[in-house]
């Protein structure tokens, strides 16, 4: 659903979209709730995915349109880190839920907020595309700010994924998050388990690991928007190398933390790494809009998302699990020690490519940036030059 909600939020009202999303997402929770068999409940989970699939490209979409590039970081970086404060939240919240009155009270409640939010999302003002950039173009020319208003020649959707691809340090960041993806998803899924298996945790240890994890991705994520505002005087290339170091460090960290046979040694690197690699994703997330042309913004965010959604939620889990098995049945390891290795070899080999595809975007992103600043405001000047003159006839006469 991400790419083809992508395409319409290039061309059509955004707001529309996030809120029918977020109804949609509401919805499936209630028919979660009200499920009576599997099959019932594995459909209410793939029309969650639908309304779920709306979410990244309208919110990234809107928000590079609502804040200049200025603040746009802290932004984008809030909104970040508002995924994994929800995993802390929402295992606690919901733990409690279903223990005191059920499994599918808990799916009622998770529902609620997505359906009050979704109906007053209807408020949120449309801003036009590429309004923050205009406004801040607007100081030192106020011819732009007559201009606001969609473009007119709104790109298909084939089109519009043939920019996306043709920008070259937007191409390596999606490559970029579908390696984070692939190595944090994989990891995430599997840390309880491996808990369990390797270090006899209980559930409730292995549920705190995993919440000591997210946490950490959250208060990276919080303190990364800031951080990344504060460097954009630096240049767009120092954030990307920001984040390429993040990367890196993630990558060392959590390979580390595979290989010492120590659960608290193991807890405070992956900790550490999530805390890292988080500071240098806001960067990364405020090059996407700034390398991205306003019309096809909400196109790019969907597609990269995608790759984390594709490589990390969908293909991670199936991939570590079947790696772990070969393990156990070539290698005659243990059940713990063959998801160690597995989580090992994902993070160590996956990682590595996706530190060198956000090295890469760093080289590039700078020159892109402006390129697509340029374009952006040449293309304003070139309507303005044809609308005086249509003009300019009518006033002679």
């Amino acid at each position: 659903m991400s790419l083809p909600a992508g395409n319409w939020s290039d061309r059509w009202r955004r707001v529309n979209i996030l809120s029918a999303g977020a109804i949609v997402w509401g919805t499936a929770g209630l028919f979660a709730a009200a499920s009576s068999n599997f099959i019932q409940l594995f459909l209410t989970r793939a029309l969650l995915g639908f309304g779920q699939g709306t979410i990244i490209p309208t919110h990234g979409s809107l928000l590079s349109d609502y804040y200049p590039v200025s603040v746009r970081g802290r932004a984008l970086g809030y909104h970040r880190s508002a995924n994994p404060l929800g995993q802390v939240i929402g295992a606690v919240i919901g733990g409690i839920i279903v223990g005191a009155v059920g499994w599918r009270w808990g799916f009622a409640a998770a529902a609620v907020p997505g359906l009050l939010l979704g109906i007053y999302a209807w408020r949120l003002r449309e801003p036009g595309r590429g309004e923050a950039d205009l406004l801040a173009a607007a100081k030192q020319d106020p011819m732009f700010a007559s201009f606001l208003n969609d473009p007119p020649d709104k790109l298909g959707f084939f089109e519009s994924l043939g920019s996306v691809w043709r920008i070259r340090s937007l191409r390596m960041l999606i490559f970029t998050n579908a390696a984070f993806g692939f190595s944090l998803f994989g990891v995430v899924f599997w840390i309880p388990a491996f808990f369990e298996r390797r270090y006899d945790f209980s559930t409730e240890e292995a549920a705190g690991a995993l919440a000591i994890l997210a946490f950490a991705g959250f208060i990276g994520s919080w303190y990364g928007g800031p951080f990344a505002d504060r460097s954009l005087g630096k240049g767009f290339g120092y954030l990307g190398k920001v984040g390429a170091w993040g990367a890196g460090l993630l990558t060392v960290t959590w390979s580390l933390a595979f290989v010492i046979p120590s659960a608290g040694i193991c807890i405070f690197l992956l900790t550490a790494g999530a805390l890292l690699a988080s500071v240098g994703t806001g960067g990364l997330v405020s090059i996407i809009a700034a390398v991205s042309p306003p019309r096809i913004r909400a196109q790019a965010f969907a597609a990269f998302g995608l790759a984390l959604a594709v490589c990390g939620a969908a293909a991670a889990p199936l991939a570590i699990g079947g790696i772990s098995e070969a393990f156990q049945a070539f290698a005659d390891m243990n059940d713990g020690d063959s998801l160690r290795w597995a989580m090992l070899l994902a993070t160590s080999v996956v990682m590595t490519l996706g530190t060198w595809f956000a090295y890469e975007a760093a080289r590039t992103c700078a020159a892109d940036a402006q390129k697509t600043m340029g374009e952006f405001l040449s293309d304003f000047q070139k309507r303005a030059a044809a609308q005086a003159a249509v003009q300019s006839p009518a006033a002679g006469d």
